[in-house]
């Protein structure tokens, strides 16, 4: 088993770099202007501040290896960024938020990584639970659930993936039918599988099949008749297992349902209509990721250009070749991110370009880690090394999130308009 080693800090002082942390366009329609305007520098410079006083290292100390310990370490943090008014700097002021713009969200997350921050603990209810109420919750449950998001008092998970119904979400299994004993409530079994942080959560974002005659061949649509819950994860009959990955973490769990009871005042959006809803915390799912990752990625590459300069790694014209693929690699992945954001400030909502930075930085953050075991060496391959751990935990990259292979799909018809296979 090789234990996760945690990085925390920035890239390693003394070695060239390749990139300045010179980001932040206001946008246009039609172009993007890779400058901050006084408003979006006075957001990066108060952030910056705060950070300095209040993160990693401060009073919170390191990031503790064990799971469970490390868990609560991050819901810790969370509270600070929540007493401090950044844990849902994206969210409308009236639910508690900061009411940040989308590029003030983008520089949010673009200085959390270069502070060497982690997310925080509920980064599933902060970025898909939350925006997902907000659009199609009830009032009960906006007054409900929406506080004790941010506060990290409560946590979720997302109950989407099943055996069967991964990269075909549509095609899931698990069933809700009417309570006999309480005409209105719901009872639901099946299967959910590579939920992340189940283990800690107290609500699920769980989609079930509430009319079983959607996906037979005389009903309608397989993606019709489904619908959105909000899943008591304490509830009788709720059965969590651990999924140890090849790290030795037990990051993801399998959820059993046998029979468990859902009032109707649980019920997002309304019977038969879980399919748009789903899509809403789904346009949500990677908001804001893109820029913590590029900027972690450009650390990791700082580091590793390190090395390769202080043992000689670098003179090798192989070796500094595909250093130079990665810095290019990891360019385009931060004006990506920020194209993407463009985008959605004209269109309102996020757009399938979204698959291009989620494909280039799943194969840009595996490449990465593969040549860093050829500059680092047998290290790199040692129990509790922070490479060993990165290089493992890079394998799923290309799985977690929509498969590569699902993303070069959304990006063949829906950006390069070329015909569906099927």
């Amino acid at each position: 088993m090789v234990r996760r080693a945690r990085r925390n800090t920035p890239s390693a002082a003394g070695g060239a770099r390749l990139h300045r942390y010179v980001t932040g366009p206001t946008q246009g329609t039609n172009t993007v202007d890779l400058t901050f305007d006084d408003a979006q520098l006075a957001f990066r410079d108060e952030l910056r501040g705060w950070l300095r006083e209040h993160g990693p290292g401060g009073a919170l100390g390191p990031e503790p290896d064990d799971e469970d310990e490390s868990f609560a370490w991050r819901r810790e943090w969370q509270r600070t960024l929540h007493e401090g008014g950044w844990a849902g700097v994206h969210w409308p002021k009236e639910v508690g938020g900061r009411g940040a713009t989308l590029s003030e969200t983008a520089i949010f997350f673009e200085e959390l990584g270069r502070a060497g921050a982690p997310l925080p603990a509920d980064v599933l209810g902060l970025l898909l639970a939350g925006p997902t109420l907000m659009v199609w919750g009830d009032s009960a449950q906006k007054e409900r659930l929406l506080p004790t998001i941010l506060s990290a008092d409560e946590t979720w998970c997302q109950g989407f993936s099943e055996p069967d119904a991964g990269s075909d979400f549509a095609a899931l299994k698990t069933r809700a039918v009417p309570d006999p004993d309480k005409p209105g409530d719901w009872l639901v079994s099946g299967q959910k599988v590579w939920t992340s942080g189940a283990q800690y959560a107290k609500w699920c974002m769980l989609v079930a099949r509430t009319d079983p005659d959607s996906g037979t061949p005389d009903g309608p649509p397989k993606h019709q008749g489904l619908t959105y819950f909000v899943l008591d994860m304490e509830a009788e009959g709720v059965d969590v297992r651990p999924l140890v990955q090849i790290t030795g973490s037990p990051e993801f769990n399998e959820i059993f349902l046998n029979d468990v009871k859902i009032p109707g005042s649980a019920v997002v959006g309304g019977v038969g209509n879980g399919w748009k809803v789903a899509l809403t915390t789904l346009m949500n799912e990677r908001a804001g990721l893109a820029f913590f990752l590029q900027v972690r990625l450009r650390q990791q590459l700082d580091e590793l250009v390190a090395i390769a300069q202080r043992n000689g790694s670098a003179d090798d014209p192989i070796v500094a070749d595909r250093l130079a693929d990665l810095h290019v690699r990891t360019e385009a992945l931060r004006l990506m991110a920020w194209k993407g954001l463009t985008a959605i400030e004209q269109y309102g909502q996020p757009g399938p370009e979204g698959s291009l930075t989620k494909w280039l930085w799943s194969e840009t953050n595996q490449l990465l880690v593969q040549l860093a075991v050829d500059v680092v060496g047998a290290d790199a391959l040692t129990d509790g090394d922070p490479w060993a751990y990165a290089l493992l935990r890079a394998r799923g990259n290309t799985i977690e999130g929509g498969t590569t292979e699902i993303q070069k799909n959304i990006v063949a018809e829906r950006v390069l308009g070329l015909p569906r296979s099927r």
